[in-house]
């Protein structure tokens, strides 16, 4: 925001002299008191067409116009910044015919000589100089043509001004800035002038208070209870619970902010802090002091994000370790495998997932976290917002969702053209007829989720009755031709976002998938990824959060690594081995690297071989390409 600049130099109107020709040629040579333009290219004998046309001409700062001969054409005339000219008033923007019975006028608009804005957050102002002498301006001469453009240089024969501190502080008197005018950053900059901004007035920003939060104290215990599981060989440790009365999550109550003032004096309020609510049902007691205290066994599962969270205490299934090859589950909380998770396993839990051993060939959702105490290997692991997205459910509903509004759509359309034709046709038999032709493939998919809900855990909170009864409509239109209508395929699409909106809501908001080794996998968390082990290969990693591997000689070969925070890896790519892609949003730091890439916020380069540990964060990354 501009509050003020210096006045803009505008010299005053001129008003342009006119000739007739009849006058022009009338005198003598030397009597006129003006010198006969020159006609430039014009032959030694005879009036060409060109002779006809009128013609400018600019001396001693005026400009002159001589208007056409019969069959001639007016002359043109433009001008360039800073000359401004006028014709009967209004501003010439291109080159324009003009003849001497036109009033022309001109002036000059330069930028002024400094100017002052204040910053987004009205917490500083900005004095910029453009220059400290203010000269007069003159026209520069032309020789008469038919076509000139006006243009003005400085005259340094005469100075106008001199910018001094003393005209810039009264010109800011009445300014509101002026209560907190820093003269010494003003002075400095007119004696040793920078042309960059200079703050020259500074308020105070507002600091900001803290919205309250809830500590997951539970969560850790996790954590820290399956890394000691890690060194019990031989043993299978089983996730710890919560006990009745066990103190699981603490509630740090909201602080207020601090106002702040911006340059002008004003009042900057500080952003409202926002309180915590919390829904825990009869599973919880929230203590005076903050605590939450458990009042049933399991573990606290942590739902929401922003100023809500609901707490609930899901059920565990341990697998038996008999479980064959191939299994697919779909569990309504926490699943606990004892040891490997037999091959071409397809789990979906709405909690997390456990795994004392490794996982080979098989697809892993988890609304909540996911430990794998040994290595995934040709596999899918997904955990937190990312367990949402391809857990088997919320991924069918997604893609009906989709289709089944294309669906809709060609519907209306087909029924409109029909009534075009005036002709009537049953809703039913429109979706029938689609069915059979541009979307024979539906069927598949509504018999996908149809089996989908039939396997499900009872414990699921929604009742999915209804949508099976739907999917059981289209999968048989021609029993029902009659009752399917427009409305009913908006229940049906609004049942398919019900579902899909109720596993969302089972997203818990602290997540991590902790593991040991990966090896041509995919692992998405959306929140941390730690990699306890020996490393990764040929796979690729994301992470809502940080990424991390632990172990001093852990390798990252061949392999896509992306972090929404940090990444702190030790040995990236090899002499020996194909390099890797890091890309974070904070900071990338490893203790050797061979040809690979590294990316923080919006710079990137490929790095050949460094053999000593680094840090990148998106200012050192930029300086160093």
């Amino acid at each position: 925001m501009i509050i003020r600049k210096s006045e803009v130099t505008t010299m005053p109107q001129h008003t342009v002299e006119r000739f007739s020709h009849e006058s022009r040629r009338a005198g003598p040579l030397g009597t006129s008191g003006l010198p006969l333009p020159v006609m430039a290219g014009s032959p030694p004998d005879g009036d060409t067409d060109n002779d006809k046309n009128g013609t400018i001409f600019i001396q001693n700062n005026r400009i002159h116009v001589t208007p056409p001969l019969p069959s001639g054409k007016p002359a043109v005339i433009s001008a360039i910044h800073p000359v401004i000219l006028k014709i009967a008033g209004k501003t010439v923007s291109a080159p324009t015919e003009i003849t001497s019975a036109d009033r022309l006028t001109w002036e000059i608009i330069e930028k002024p000589l400094y100017q002052v804005t204040v910053s987004e957050d009205q917490t500083k102002a900005y004095f910029t100089l453009y220059r400290v002498e203010q000269y007069a301006w003159k026209l520069t001469d032309c020789a008469a043509a038919a076509e000139v453009t006006v243009r003005a240089e400085p005259d340094s024969s005469v100075l106008l001004s001199t910018l001094t501190v003393n005209r810039v502080v009264t010109e800011l008197k009445a300014s509101p800035i002026f209560r907190f005018l820093n003269i010494p950053a003003l002075y400095a900059e007119l004696n040793c002038p920078t042309y960059r901004p200079v703050c020259i007035a500074e308020g105070k920003a507002p600091v900001p208070g803290r919205s309250a939060r809830l500590d997951q104290l539970f969560n850790d215990e996790i954590i820290a209870a399956f890394r000691r599981s890690r060194g019990s060989a031989g043993t299978v440790s089983i996730p710890p619970a919560a006990g009745i009365g066990h103190i699981v999550a603490r509630v740090l109550p909201k602080t207020e902010g601090i106002p702040g003032f911006d340059v002008c004096g004003r009042i900057l309020p500080a952003p409202p802090s926002r309180d915590l609510r919390l829904t825990y049902k009869d599973q919880a007691s929230f203590l005076p002091g903050g605590n939450l205290l458990a009042l049933c066994t399991g573990r606290p599962r942590f739902l929401g994000d922003g100023d809500e969270i609901a707490i609930d205490f899901p059920r565990s299934y341990i697998v038996p370790e008999d479980m064959g090859h191939g299994a697919v589950m779909m569990f309504a909380g926490d699943v606990v495998f004892p040891g490997d998770a037999p091959e071409y396993t397809t789990v979906d839990a709405f909690g997390n997932v456990y795994i004392y051993g490794d996982v080979r060939s098989s697809a892993i959702a988890a609304t909540g976290s996911i430990f794998v105490l040994g290595k995934a290997t040709d596999s899918q692991l997904h955990a937190g917002c990312y367990g949402v997205t391809y857990n088997r459910l919320s991924f069918c509903c997604a893609v009906l969702i989709q289709e089944v509004s294309r669906l809709r759509e060609a519907c209306a359309q087909l029924a409109r053209n029909v009534e075009s034709r005036q002709q009537t046709v049953q809703y039913g038999y429109v979706v029938m007829l689609l069915l059979e032709d541009k979307y024979v493939h539906l069927p598949r998919q509504l018999r996908e989720l149809l089996g989908i809900l039939a396997g499900m855990d009872a414990t699921f909170p929604r009742n999915t009755g209804p949508l099976k009864s739907m999917l059981e409509i289209f999968l048989h239109p021609g029993q029902f031709s009659r009752h399917i209508t427009d409305n009913l395929l908006d229940s049906f699409l609004k049942q398919l976002q019900d579902v899909y909106d109720t596993v969302a809501r089972l997203k818990e908001n602290e997540v991590i998938i902790d593991i040991a080794e990966i090896e041509d996998s995919t692992v998405l968390s959306g929140g941390d990824l730690v990699i306890h082990g020996a490393g990764v290969r040929e796979s690729k990693l994301a992470a809502g959060g940080s990424i991390s591997f632990r172990q001093a000689e852990a390798f990252c070969t061949g392999s896509s690594v992306e972090a929404g925070r940090r990444i702190e890896a030790q040995t990236v790519g090899g002499k020996a081995a194909r390099g890797s892609v890091l890309i974070a949003g904070e900071s990338i730091s490893f203790r050797r690297l061979h040809r690979s890439g590294v990316a923080v916020g919006e710079y990137g380069t490929a790095l050949d071989e460094m053999e000593e540990s680094t840090v990148f964060t998106e200012h050192s990354l930029k300086a160093y390409i």
